[in-house]
């Protein structure tokens, strides 16, 4: 049985090496502030998100999702004063839709230090939990001030083609990309971080709620133009 919370403020929650799974809950019109889940250094103490709701809940401060494991989860409506990070987490069949803030997903562990051992750790457990994941998120119908996702290889994100693209490893390392006209855009910075990184792919997403918005496509479709995002 799914376990309701409607308009409760939930503060100074922190999950921290406890290896617990929280499962079969749904938040209606919540807030929550200075909030962390599955604060860990080793993979076998992660935390697991499985069957939850969040419908137009609100983060209102310090709040972070970090090395959790994420399973069929729904954010319908999403309220981000400041922007919500995730650290480390890996996602199955998690779908964001509605009007969302600003999120940021980053396949890093820690956020202040450098343990190279622990994020060594974290990249091979989570490359082992994507081996079995036919999907990882779904952004078709997410309608974002900004959102970056990190860690997560575009070809496991279900996306919007006309405001989304996908672009390769490969693709974007030809350099087409730094021939176009992309002022006013994010997405020289974000191909260049996406080269940095491992993934063998990376979606980009328009900004609907951005001011931008009408810019950011633009640069996606001359990205599509030039051959640097796949064709859809």
């Amino acid at each position: 049985m799914t376990k309701v919370f409607e308009n409760q403020t939930f503060e100074r929650f922190y999950d921290q090496d406890s290896s617990k799974t929280f499962a079969d809950m749904e938040f209606r019109k919540c807030r929550f502030s200075n909030c962390a889940i599955s604060i860990t250094r080793n993979p076998a103490l992660r935390s697991t998100v499985r069957n939850v709701k969040l419908i137009d809940c609100e983060m209102l401060v310090a709040c972070s999702l970090r090395t959790a494991i994420v399973e069929d989860v729904l954010i319908d409506g999403l309220k981000t004063p400041h922007p919500v990070h995730t650290w480390g987490a890996v996602f199955k069949h998690v779908t964001l839709r509605g009007k969302i803030g600003r999120v940021m997903t980053s396949p890093r562990v820690l956020i202040s230090r450098d343990e190279p051992d622990v994020e060594r750790a974290f990249a091979e457990a989570n490359a082992a939990y994507y081996a079995t994941v036919d999907w990882a998120l779904d952004i078709r119908e997410a309608e974002v001030q900004e959102i970056d996702i990190r860690g997560v290889s575009g070809d496991l994100i279900r996306r919007d083609p006309a405001t989304q693209v996908l672009i390769t490893r490969e693709k974007a390392m030809q350099g087409k990309w730094r021939q176009l006209d992309l002022s006013g855009t994010y997405w020289p910075t974000s191909i260049q971080f996406f080269l940095e990184q491992g993934a063998p792919s990376r979606v980009l997403v328009a900004p609907k709620r951005d001011k931008k918005y009408r810019r950011m496509l633009e640069g996606l479709q001359l990205l599509r133009e030039a051959g640097v995002a796949e064709p859809d």
